[in-house]
């Protein structure tokens, strides 16, 4: 795995404006509030969805920081990002949500990232962003790096205003707060209160009806799912460990007569 300071770092071709990785995931952190991006495992991400992850710089790194990242990008004839990740030996795979859902279950992630991949979010009635939802757990993240160009005779912080303005509206739809906004970067955070989403008058994003919550390619759907899931459990409130107690695997579906389980790092 290419981890060593040297070899960790964004190519011109990935797009990005910062000077590395480090510097970019360290800036994350900070707009959550963190001294460091050390300290993102401490506040509940664990795992993250890296979506059109270049050549894997930004994942190897979260790697490195003992966080679960996964690739996903669309299939490409050559130049492959996936390959590269997996030749990086970071787990990876071929998918998009164009029109159906990724094979994930709700609740998955902790965090969702996105730099330039590619998805124009706002588009389709916002479908796009209801699937990030899906697949975020309550108090999770969804990180967007988007730069802009200056356009002749307006400011570049108008620009960006305007550019984001459907997203916002949208994004208060599904109950989600921009937290913090850097240079391109922004993030918003996805409620932790399950009873947003049908108490919010911004709110004309229907919940899902029972059957909707099937993680195999099932079709996009207009509508909020997971709210009423026994794993509906925010990320800020899991305990340090990464080991699961027997009461966190019922909600998982799993039981255990065992008295004591493994550590994490003893497989």
């Amino acid at each position: 795995m290419l981890l060593e300071e040297n070899q960790i770092a964004f190519h011109p071709e990935d797009g990005l404006i910062f000077d590395g990785v480090k510097d970019y995931s360290r800036q994350i952190a900070e707009m959550l509030g963190l001294g460091s991006d050390s300290e993102l495992f401490q506040a509940g991400v664990r795992t993250v969805l890296d979506i059109g992850c270049g050549f894997g710089s930004f994942g190897a790194h979260l790697v490195s920081l003992k966080l679960m990242t996964l690739c996903i990008a669309a299939y490409e004839a050559t130049g492959s990002q996936v390959q590269l990740a997996l030749e990086r030996g970071l787990p990876a795979m071929i998918g998009n949500f164009i029109s159906r859902q990724l094979p994930y279950p709700s609740l998955s992630f902790d965090m969702v990232h996105c730099a330039q991949c590619g998805i124009v979010w706002d588009k389709k009635e916002g479908i796009f962003l209801i699937e990030i939802d899906r697949l975020l757990k309550p108090g999770g993240y969804f990180v967007l790096t988007s730069p802009t160009s200056k356009p002749q005779g307006r400011s570049t912080s108008m620009k960006k205003r305007n550019m984001l303005t459907p997203l916002e509206q949208f994004t208060e739809k599904i109950c989600w707060s921009l937290i913090a906004q850097q240079d391109d970067t922004f993030i918003w955070q996805k409620t932790a209160d399950a009873h947003c989403y049908s108490s919010n008058k911004k709110n004309d994003v229907p919940l899902c009806k029972e059957g909707y919550d099937a993680p195999y390619y099932q079709a996009l759907v207009p509508c909020i799912t997971g709210t009423s899931s026994k794993r509906w459990i925010p990320i800020q409130n899991r305990s340090s460990s990464s080991d699961l107690s027997s009461a966190e695997l019922e909600v998982h579906g799993k039981y255990c007569s065992c008295s004591f389980f493994l550590p994490a790092h003893a497989f």
